[in-house]
């Protein structure tokens, strides 16, 4: 009897010990799983987890499923946030910065790196290792100091201007505030202001001139002097001719701004050049006699045609005849020679395809001469090398640049050239007429 209490005992103990190693085993198996699924849960894969039945580890595993679906779903939210702030920096105009308590970059656009990194990327870079500039330096320790926002321009070391603004902002602990920087480039802007006080200075200069001589002189013949035939006559002649700058002046104004805005509708045509020539020439023939000046022209045979508008082509050449002989003494001499050529060598060019048919006309004179200096803002707006002489000459300042917006509407260059004491030469190009029959031009 006790043989077989113990034979029975065995049994149950090898079914037991089985049965248990069999459980033991698929709790490790669903232990194993639970594990796979937080391994994939730590790669992001938390969509591939479904929960098992097990009635230990099932609660488990759907408690991490769903906290899995929540870190999903703000990860999804918070990917969409940074592309959509990323976006957002990249269409803004205006640099962008965040910088760290230690001034190291966290944070910037595109913009900021072309205004300070040289279009190279600055984060994890300090600020002030990339851009020493005195008035940012200032500009960030006033921030700091005061905890409010600071304002100023900062001049880089390239000739550009910032706009610049620091905005610090405040962390749970005081040694973690972040600093905002936003820059704006204001350089072209700075430069329109500039070119806006110098030209309502200079206008108002040239204004104010011959309105000064024409009531000085109205006001004299008002007091008496109109009484006197000979006085009469030359005060009223002065005043004519100061009535007749401002004319000029006016006129060349609204031509120069209409062809600034675009307003200037050109009439192209095919224009024969040697016609154009002989007809500025013979304008300007009277002129040229009267101060004893060879004015001659030069052109080549077969010349081709232009196409562009007769009229404005005729008042760039009137412009350029009219400077030369007014800037060269009794005895010298102005040639006006043109030629065909397949390249543009001059600037004002509206679109960069210098190469193509083009004709080439050259005002050369042996006048006073333009010292290097000045030659490259001779076509600037009311600017002279010479002001007294110019005014004395009834010149209003704006002819050069009024020919070098005639070009660009035309697609044109211009280059000038030019020795002190020896004579000018200004090279104006113009497109040739492919289409139009070679012009037989007498020399």
């Amino acid at each position: 009897m006790w043989g077989a209490v113990c034979l029975l005992l065995l049994v149950t103990f090898l079914v037991g010990g089985i049965g248990g190693i069999w459980t033991i085993r698929r709790r490790m198996r669903e232990l194993g799983d639970t594990i796979d699924a937080l391994a994939r849960l730590r790669r992001d894969e938390a969509a591939s987890l479904i929960p098992t039945h097990s009635a230990l580890f099932g609660a488990l595993e759907r408690s991490i499923y769903r906290l899995a679906d929540v870190y999903q779903r703000r990860l999804t939210e918070a990917e969409e946030e940074r592309a959509l702030l990323a976006a957002t920096l990249r269409s803004m105009h205006e640099g962008v910065l965040v910088l760290d308590a230690q001034g190291d970059v966290r944070l910037c656009n595109e913009e900021a790196q072309r205004c300070f990194g040289e279009g190279t990327s600055l984060v994890g870079k300090s600020l002030l290792a990339v851009s020493r500039q005195p008035e940012l330096i200032e500009l960030l320790r006033q921030s700091a100091a005061t905890g409010k926002p600071a304002e100023g321009e900062v001049a880089l070391p390239d000739g550009r201007i910032l706009q610049v603004r620091v905005t610090p902002v405040a962390q749970p602990q005081p040694a973690q505030t972040l600093q905002v920087i936003v820059a704006r480039d204001v350089t072209e802007t700075k430069r329109l202001e500039v070119t806006r006080r110098d030209f309502i200075a200079n206008v108002s200069h040239e204004l104010r001139t011959p309105l000064t001589s024409i009531r000085g002189y109205a006001e004299t013949l008002a007091d008496g002097a109109v009484t006197d035939p000979e006085r009469a006559k030359h005060f009223l002649a002065v005043i004519q001719r100061h009535a007749e700058r401002l004319t000029r002046l006016v006129d060349d104004l609204l031509a120069l701004s209409n062809l600034e805005l675009g307003k200037t509708t050109l009439q192209i045509a095919t224009v024969d050049v040697p016609s154009l020539v002989d007809r500025v020439l013979e304008g300007f023939g009277p002129l040229a006699r009267a101060k004893k000046i060879d004015l001659r022209k030069q052109l080549v045979s077969e010349l081709p045609p232009l196409r562009a508008d007769p009229d404005r082509v005729e008042q760039v050449l009137v412009n350029l005849v009219d400077n030369a002989i007014k800037y060269t003494g009794e005895g010298g001499s102005v040639v006006v020679s043109a030629s065909a050529t397949t390249e543009a060598r001059g600037t004002h060019l509206r679109s960069p395809k210098p190469k193509g048919a083009w004709v080439e006309i050259c005002v050369k004179d042996t006048g006073v001469g333009i010292p290097s200096r000045d030659l490259p803002r001779l076509t600037e707006r009311f600017y002279r090398v010479d002001r007294a002489r110019s005014r004395e000459l009834g010149g209003t300042g704006l002819g050069l640049a009024i020919v070098k917006h005639i070009l660009q509407a035309h697609g044109g260059a211009m280059r000038i050239e030019s020795e002190l004491g020896r004579g000018t030469s200004v090279f104006v190009y113009l497109p040739a007429d492919a289409t139009g029959g070679a012009s037989n031009a007498a020399t």
